[in-house]
């Protein structure tokens, strides 16, 4: 039998032990004697030494306090580097606390215990340090998503990646109410093929239609052993997107990476980001009810600008014509038709900061009035800006009059600086320009035009490729000249 120390029994052990040692063993000792002489069994107590009789109590004492104190100095030491560096992790004296979790008392155990508090919370701490960098992160790219939208749906995307990950699920959709036909479509999907997500979700139909349906959160706990990929198969989670008592859609997400099932801290959490989805809706589509009378309206402006122009008057529409066949020819693809189309027909908005003088003036202009005319550019890309949703017309509004060797204006950009895009637009403009009247000159032949642009090409001011597909595109009779 291993037998142990003093120093390796119970507090509450030693302390009895030095407490015998200290008070008991001596006071027993002194009873004894007393006893002896009273009975007269020969030890005379007047006549013995008193020395020897207290430096046995002192011995005893100094024993008990010295083993008493031991313990005691572990605590209280224990103790104060608890309440100075409980809160600093970084000041923490590890050694000091090892070192008193040697042995198998109470306070050894406390400063294991201690010591493996510290380890976890370490541990959270560096987790907790993780998981706010993965956070900076996340609102960081929710930032750029936001600063350079050019489409809701990229950020409705980017919300519902986000809401995947972070509720630990395998699948999600957003579905938004078509108001019109009364039924829901996938407006994002994550983590789930296309062609198992319905193109087409009637109300009622499915965990999100029911929760759009109803205007209530639904919880489906795990049911099947076997895990499916189907959307709507178990576990799942779906809250409908309501603002107003009004349903735009339902967000609903499924299969777990972790545990059996959603919990109603999930559900709950699913349900804000639902409101939040539903307010980003509402607010999106008033902007674009919003943007689209602004375009429309200076759309008027821009007719009206022309109208007041005998030599301008359709001048958009002939360029935006113009500008979509060439793009057609060099196999663009539609997104960029419609931007090619949108900018054409605002491409001269700016000109209504120019002042009718300079307008409608008969003759060529002077250097100052030049000047202020080549600034309709600039005027049009500030009318232009404000419009989230035409971002993408901007550039070409701004440097329609740009040339390939930076001899155009405003910005005198170069070769590769000039998108494709806008080469066109140069090309289409100049082209109505030249084949018809303008106050200081008669409107260009087609051979004479066909001169123009071949030594503009030559010089490097604009594109060959963009002017080959004008000049063909007349060759064939596919496109037609004002007047």
């Amino acid at each position: 039998m291993k037998v142990k120390s003093v120093k390796q029994e119970s507090i509450l052990k030693q302390f009895y032990v030095y407490f015998l040692v200290a008070s008991v063993i001596p006071f027993i000792v002194l009873i004894y004697l007393i006893f002896q002489y009273t009975v007269g069994r020969g030890i005379d107590i007047a006549h013995a030494n008193p020395k020897i009789l207290l430096a046995i109590a002192g011995i005893f004492s100094v024993l008990g306090f010295w083993g008493t104190r031991s313990f005691l100095v572990k605590i209280v030491s224990l103790s104060n580097k608890v309440k100075r560096q409980a809160l600093d992790l970084d000041k923490i004296d590890k050694e000091t606390i090892l070192e008193l979790a040697k042995g198998d008392e109470e306070v050894a155990q406390l400063a294991r215990a201690f010591s493996e508090i510290i380890t976890n919370l370490e541990k959270s701490v560096c987790e907790l340090k993780e998981t706010k960098k993965t956070l900076y992160q996340v609102l960081s790219n929710i930032g750029k998503a936001v600063g350079s939208l050019e489409n809701f749906n990229l950020l409705i995307k980017f919300i519902l990646e986000t809401t995947v990950e972070a509720l630990g699920a395998k699948r999600g959709v957003i579905f938004l109410l078509d108001e019109e036909n009364k039924f829901l479509q996938p407006k994002a999907i994550v983590g789930i093929d296309e062609k198992l997500v319905p193109e087409k979700l009637n109300l009622g139909e499915g965990a999100a239609g029911w929760a759009a349906k109803e205007k209530k959160p639904l919880l489906v706990p795990a049911i099947d052993k076997e895990e499916s990929s189907a959307l709507f198969a178990s576990p799942l989670a779906a809250v409908p997107l309501v603002l107003h008592d009004k349903v735009w859609g339902a967000i609903c997400i499924s299969g777990k990476k972790a545990g059996s099932s959603f919990t109603e801290e999930e559900l709950q959490i699913l349900s804000n980001l639902g409101y939040q989805i539903a307010v980003s809706f509402e607010n999106f589509t008033l902007n674009a009810e919003v943007e689209k009378i602004y375009f429309e309206t200076i759309s008027a402006l821009a007719l009206a600008v022309e109208a007041k122009d005998y030599y301008s008057r359709g001048h958009s529409d002939r360029v935006a014509k113009y500008a979509v066949k060439i793009a057609e020819s060099l196999g663009l693809l539609q997104e960029d038709l419609d931007t090619i189309r949108d900018a054409a027909r605002l491409h001269d908005i700016g000109k209504i900061g120019i002042t009718d003088e300079i307008l409608q003036k008969a003759g060529k202009l002077t250097n100052e009035e030049r000047m202020i005319m080549n600034k309709h550019p600039q005027i049009g890309d500030g009318i232009v800006r404000p419009l989230r949703n035409f971002r993408h017309i901007i550039n070409p509004i701004r440097h329609h009059h740009e040339l390939l060797d930076g001899s155009g204006y405003p910005d005198g950009l170069k070769g590769d600086e000039i998108p494709l895009i806008t080469r066109i637009l140069t090309v289409s403009d100049m082209f109505d320009a030249m084949t018809t009247d303008r106050p200081y000159r008669k409107a260009l032949g087609i051979d004479e035009t066909k001169k123009e642009f071949e030594l503009m090409v030559e010089k490097g001011k604009l594109d060959r490729n963009v002017v080959s597909a004008l000049l063909k595109l007349i060759a064939e009779n596919k496109l037609y000249i004002a007047g």
